[in-house]
């Protein structure tokens, strides 16, 4: 009786010291995989990549020298982005405003009007290339993130490094330098004409005419930024959003045209 007493005892206590060190292990193993920490997903120019059912590539980065008198903010450096859109949902995507763009010291940056800027809608199953331009103080490493409007999808990330007179794009590096040299070879024979031209289109009173009328032809409403306040459209230069807004007016008058509901 005795001896079968001692017996179960000791195996009692086995299966107590099993469990134990079972416990152990899952415990080490749980926090093992819990220390370590996913590292953030970027992306470069050229890669195409998908936020929820709209498709995005970014093509290109550089720094431009475009300027545009009439915008609020002058600063030391302006970069140009272009990117494809794909929408693949099933109602119209607004693009334009669907990009973040962080500086080298991770603050966010502010658009910059510049030519060709792009603030329009693209129907379902359709694609476009978007150009739009940021201000930056500082040149390195840049992160662009990009997601729809109103969108509840995480942002898809890239990082491009850009530098004084240089692009970052998906285009061969033979083939940039190139075109690069080709432009060296002709600048020394354009030079003084360009600088002509140049001085007289900007000097001209037609010109500056013109301007001032364009400047004059937008809404003063579209300068309230406290009117966008907590809108997509905070973000956007007044012109931006005069665009945006005019591009809706017309697609409207457009579908209205085409349903007969106007004269």
């Amino acid at each position: 009786m005795n001896k079968a007493i001692t017996i179960g005892a000791a195996i009692m206590m086995s299966l107590s010291l099993a469990a134990c060190g079972s416990n152990k292990s899952n415990t080490s193993n749980n926090s093992t995989t819990s220390s370590k920490k996913v590292a953030p997903k970027y992306y470069k120019v050229g890669d195409t990549v998908k936020v929820g059912k709209v498709a995005y590539t970014l093509k290109l980065v550089e720094v431009t020298s475009e300027r545009n008198e009439f915008a609020d903010d002058q600063p030391k450096n302006v970069i140009k982005v272009v990117y494809h859109v794909k929408n693949n949902a099933d109602k119209d995507l607004p693009i334009g405003a669907d990009l973040n763009v962080y500086g080298p010291d991770n603050s966010k940056l502010k658009t910059y009007p510049i030519d060709n800027t792009t603030v329009d809608a693209i129907a379902p199953g359709k694609e476009a290339d978007v150009t739009t331009g940021f201000g930056t103080d500082k040149l390195g490493m840049f992160e662009l993130q990009f997601s729809p409007l109103m969108s509840i999808e995480k942002p898809v990330k890239f990082r491009v490094k850009v530098k004084a007179n240089t692009v970052s794009s998906s285009s061969n590096t033979a083939t940039n330098n190139e075109q690069i040299s080709n432009s060296n070879s002709s600048y020394s024979q354009n030079k003084n004409q360009s600088s002509s031209n140049s001085l007289t289109s900007s000097t001209s009173p037609s010109n500056t005419q013109t301007n001032a009328q364009n400047s004059n032809s937008i809404p003063s409403d579209y300068y309230n930024d406290d009117e966008y306040k907590n809108t997509y459209k905070a973000n956007l230069t007044p012109e931006q959003r005069y665009a945006w807004d005019s591009a809706q007016a017309e697609r409207g008058a457009q579908q209205d045209r085409e349903l007969g509901l106007e004269p």
